[in-house]
């Protein structure tokens, strides 16, 4: 089992003078790959599960620990369990973990960008109400940031802003509806002719 650590240099590698992350992981974070998703089912499987029943609760004595933690139950479950109902089984536990952990300013202490996954299960909330506490975040951290870190965090801003919309219009994610089981609306079926999945 790798401890916590592990879990930040594998999504981030090392941050340059200015804060931001190589190219290649930078790539890796939102670029769908069925290699990628193999080699990280191979390696974080067992982690993910232990996370999922909160067996990692230690790590969150850190603030590093946390956001790995974090990482395993929102982004790892995501390209582990692509386009399963398993890619979202795992948010709830993230959402609790993320909205605790900045009601106690523990991510605070982190790197800008390692932040913005801090936040990200903001993002991934089908509820109107922490979609906005997650956009109000990455809209302070946007404007904390300068150079070619700030365009980074940008991105993840306009992408809490564009998860939030869907929400606030549909009060879900209707890319969600199929693999959960859920019927679809008149309207979301229009949507998704068109609309986003965020490579789920």
């Amino acid at each position: 089992m790798f401890e916590w650590p592990y879990i930040l240099d594998f999504w981030f590698g090392p941050l340059d003078d200015e804060g931001v992350p190589g190219k290649a992981y930078r790539e890796q974070w939102f670029t769908e790959s069925r290699r990628f998703d193999r080699a990280m089912r191979r390696r974080f499987s067992s982690m993910v599960l232990l996370a999922s029943e909160e067996g990692l609760d230690h790590w969150r004595n850190e603030p590093g620990g946390a956001l790995a933690e974090i990482l395993l139950l929102d982004q790892f479950s995501r390209n582990i369990y692509r386009r399963t109902a398993m890619a979202f089984r795992n948010d709830p536990l993230a959402q609790r973990l993320a909205r605790e952990g900045v009601a106690q300013g523990r991510e605070l202490a982190l790197p800008r960008i390692q932040r913005a996954f801090f936040y990200m299960p903001y993002q991934h909330a089908e509820n109107r109400e922490i979609q906005r506490e997650g956009v109000a975040l990455y809209e302070q951290l946007e404007k904390t940031a300068e150079g070619r870190l700030r365009d980074v965090l940008s991105a993840f801003h306009r992408s809490a802003c564009e998860h939030a919309q869907i929400v606030e219009r549909f009060g879900r994610f209707p890319h969600r509806n199929q693999v959960l089981g859920r019927r679809s609306t008149a309207a979301e079926v229009a949507f998704l002719e068109g609309g986003a999945t965020f490579g789920q």
